[in-house]
């Protein structure tokens, strides 16, 4: 398997600075793109406000949600409930807070936040608990905002 090695070295990584102490391998796929979380547009995000064969999830903080507004049709997750709430939650108990029906694992995910890196965190996530069909808006509010207003 092609793997980066990072042995007493920084890494760049998504803006984040990394230092290691120790050997660090990780896998090149990941490293490169080859992933099954799609990017999605304003346009697509647009058109989700009344699709309910889709579920958006807004995964801002509810206090970012409250000064900036929400994206219509989504609903809030903040990115340190995603894991716990798509894993534990049970269908009823996520249909009564969220008033959508549970997802199951081949229902298509769009995840949003305010610039599209907790989006992807969140996205990754649900990839790793097993969810196949898993986008991030990659612009997230800020493009929303900005493009709304065109």
């Amino acid at each position: 398997m092609n793997q980066l090695v990072l042995i007493n070295k920084f890494l760049l990584i998504g803006g984040l600075l990394a230092v290691s102490n120790q050997v660090t391998s990780f896998p090149l796929a990941a490293m490169s793109g080859e992933s099954s979380i799609k990017t999605v547009a304003y346009e697509d995000v647009k058109a989700l406000k009344d699709n309910k064969d889709v579920l958006l999830i807004d995964v801002r903080e509810p206090s970012e949600l409250q000064k900036t507004g929400v994206l219509p049709g989504s609903i809030n997750i903040p990115l340190g409930q995603v894991e716990n709430v798509l894993k534990n939650a049970s269908p009823e108990d996520f249909l009564s807070k969220y008033g959508r029906p549970k997802p199951d694992v081949n229902f298509p995910l769009v995840f949003s936040c305010q610039s599209g890196r907790r989006s992807l965190v969140a996205s990754e996530t649900a990839v790793k608990l097993g969810y196949k069909n898993v986008s991030s808006y990659g612009g997230g509010w800020s493009d929303w905002e900005k493009k709304s207003k065109q």
